[in-house]
C-alpha cells in the first residue's frame, strides 16, 4: 500500500515538475510565435505604448490573419509585452 502511495506521489510530483519547465515565458512566446512574421523592431515600436488589453487586441487581429496562438498563450504574451517599457530588450536593441 505504501509502495503504491509513493509511487503515486512520484509521479504527481514529477509531472509538476515537468509541467513547470516546459511552460513558455512571455518572452519565449512573443519571439517565437510574433517573431515569426515579425521583425523585432516592428514590435519595438510598440513597447512601451499598449496596455495589455490592447496588445490582446492586437493579438486577436494576427490570431484571425493566421498566427497559432493559443488563448492562454495569448494571455502569456500579452501580459509579458505590457510589461516591458519602451527600449526593452530582447526586441528593441
Amino acid at each position: 500500500m505504501k509502495t503504491k502511495m509513493y509511487n503515486a506521489f512520484a509521479i504527481l510530483f514529477i509531472g509538476v515538475v515537468v509541467s513547470l519547465f516546459a511552460a513558455d515565458t512571455g518572452e519565449s512566446l512573443a519571439l517565437n510565435k510574433c517573431g515569426a512574421c515579425h521583425k523585432a523592431e516592428k514590435l519595438c515600436k510598440h513597447i512601451g505604448t499598449k496596455d495589455a488589453a490592447a496588445w490582446s487586441k492586437t493579438t486577436d487581429y494576427m490570431i484571425k490573419k493566421g498566427a497559432k496562438i493559443t488563448e492562454n498563450e495569448k494571455k502569456i504574451i500579452a501580459d509579458y509585452l505590457a510589461g516591458l517599457k519602451k527600449g526593452d530588450k530582447p526586441f528593441c536593441k
